[in-house]
């Protein structure tokens, strides 16, 4: 049986997964780094990298993240080795500063980095880009593919050509399916194809158990984490039934009454989008230092990723999009309301 596959990997400049393989092998100390606010996919990719790494070559290998491991997928393997860049900042730079090459993974540049971002922009290492969204910069190696479903697909089939399948470990494999999980809604997004399946099957045959990652995946609620979501959605959540879109909007008071964390916000947006009748949900959220982050997804008629580029230069996918603002958080929830149609 042959199972056709919609995308295929793609590489600026020519290069193959020998080359990758190549440029691999060549380096003796990699640092591998994702964005900020860390979801499944971004931990995912990073430590199953970190795994395929320490598998197939020597050398040292030093994961960091901007803002750390968020609580909810501490129980991946190998995140007890990731840095933080905000409370291990000196070691984050002594690990760039030393490098060889720097991998970054489900980020199309090195400014979704937050903190770390000018040590990585002006390192003096060679680069390498892995990631799934659309209009990557540039770097010395960019494997890029926006019709995959995540960055976790694209590192198994990148190494998996690279180095077969005898390279993915349990630990690997654990940390790449978690990926395919999040940044699918568990095989229920648009970004699915015959691919994601098949990669899926060959991870299970890793020796991973499917069942008990996603339980990990969706039993991780604190209380005070459940409690600001059921305010967000009784007091903060507005419906525009013409329009098909919904909007929900989250001051910096809003969420540290509740005591929780930027972080645990993660999958708000989601809930959001289970509403039978609406086609766009936009989360608009005031971070401490004032910034204002902006999540937004679509099921059929929005092209959330060119509405975060007119807004606010963001990105990300036709379904799935971000943007950060820094002109506050009425004005940025006045911006979306026009650019959506849903100012009365």
């Amino acid at each position: 049986m042959q199972i056709e596959c919609r995308h295929r990997v793609v590489f600026d400049g020519g290069w193959t997964a020998a080359g990758v393989r190549t440029m691999l092998e060549a380096s003796r100390r990699t640092v591998l780094v994702a964005h900020v606010h860390a979801d499944g996919d971004a931990v995912g990719s990073l430590t199953g990298m970190y795994a395929l790494l320490r598998r197939v070559r020597g050398g040292e290998v030093t994961m960091m993240l901007p803002d750390g491991v968020p609580e909810e997928l501490a129980w991946l393997p190998n995140t007890g080795a990731v840095l933080n860049g905000r409370t291990e900042a000196a070691r984050c730079r002594e690990a760039v500063e030393g490098a060889d090459l720097i991998v970054g993974l489900d980020i199309s540049g090195f400014g979704r980095t937050g903190v770390l971002a000018e040590m990585l922009t002006h390192a003096a290492a060679r680069t390498m880009l892995i990631d799934h969204h659309i209009g990557p910069d540039r770097a010395d190696m960019v494997v890029s593919e926006p019709e995959i479903s995540s960055t976790c697909e694209l590192v198994y089939w990148l190494m998996r050509e690279a180095y077969g399948r005898e390279a993915f470990t349990p630990e690997a494999a654990e940390s790449l399916y978690t990926g395919l999980c999040t940044d699918t809604g568990n095989f229920s997004y648009s970004n699915t194809h015959a691919s994601l399946y098949l990669a899926a099957a060959e991870l299970t045959e890793a020796g991973i158990d499917p069942m008990d990652i996603g339980r990990k995946i969706r039993n991780v609620f604190t209380l005070p984490r459940l409690r600001l979501f059921g305010h967000a959605m009784a007091e903060r959540l507005t419906v525009y039934d013409e329009r098909k879109v919904a909007l929900m909007v989250l001051s910096a008071k809003d969420i540290a009454s509740f005591g929780v964390d930027d972080g645990e916000l993660t999958g708000l947006i989601n809930e959001v989008m289970k509403l039978r009748d609406i086609d766009c949900g936009v989360l608009v959220r005031e971070e401490r230092d004032g910034t204002v982050r902006l999540s937004l997804r679509s099921k059929t008629l929005y092209d959330v990723n060119r509405i975060a580029g007119e807004m606010f230069g963001g990105g990300g996918h036709e379904r799935a999009a971000g943007a950060t603002s820094d002109v506050g958080l009425k004005e940025t929830v006045d911006v979306v309301k026009r650019t959506l149609g849903i100012e009365n």
